[in-house]
């Protein structure tokens, strides 16, 4: 991503290019971040990289530990965000496929990667900005989850209605596992996002959705 250009006016940004910079500033952060690390990563290197002035960062971004925060969120709701754009309605099936499938081939980019390594690191030292990050952002992804659950309750697909406690377990059930178990090294045959294979979750998942009586209330 490229330094957004200014007007030729001159003067204070419009609100579409302090939007677009600011997408810049956190892409440049994201990617200092994720190469070395978050102790080892410099406010001055990301200003470099972003060519903005240490003044123009620090306004937006009174420490690295807030910079950080704000680029994990931007960096996971970009992976995030093709989910949302999916067919709206269809069998739960497929719709539960397509949602797993684009978010585990986004997860497996090299990006995707570095973010949840990110996370990991946050999860071992700061598990307090960890949380902060992760809590909003499984929101937004068993928000996606939840209404297709709801769409396939209300048109007879399935029997659940217990949706936001459903909708997290069958998120671990379709990507969480799976995303672990490719990362460790559980399918060596595995070489690409168009190799991941999901129909056995799925089965089991969308058995458990018709019949009511896998998922207890509290929990899987």
């Amino acid at each position: 991503m490229s330094l957004p250009r200014r007007t030729a006016s001159g003067g204070r940004p419009t609100k579409e290019e302090a939007e677009k910079l600011g997408e810049h500033i956190l892409q440049k952060a994201l990617q200092e971040f994720i190469t070395k690390g978050f102790d080892a990563a410099r406010m001055d290197a990301i200003t470099a990289s972003a060519h903005v002035s240490k003044r123009t960062l620090y306004a937006r971004y009174e420490s690295k530990d807030e910079l950080l925060c704000a680029t994990m969120d931007y960096g996971i709701a970009k992976h995030i965000r093709p989910m949302c754009t999916l067919p709206a309605n269809g069998p739960v099936r497929e719709r539960l496929e397509a949602v797993a499938r684009k978010f585990l081939e986004t997860s497996l980019t090299a990006e995707g990667r570095g973010i949840q390594s990110l996370l990991t690191w946050l999860a071992n030292y700061r598990p307090n900005l960890q949380n902060k990050i992760t809590g909003k952002a499984m929101a937004d992804v068993t928000g996606v989850m939840e209404q297709i659950l709801k769409d396939g309750y209300a048109n007879g697909e399935i029997a659940f209605s217990d949706f936001p406690e459903v909708a997290q377990i069958v998120f671990h059930l379709l990507f969480s596992l799976p995303n672990y178990e490719i990362l460790s090294g559980m399918f060596p045959e595995y070489h690409g996002e168009e190799d991941v294979r999901l129909d056995k979750e799925l089965d089991f998942v969308m058995a458990a959705l018709r019949t009511g009586v896998v998922f207890p209330p509290n929990g899987p």
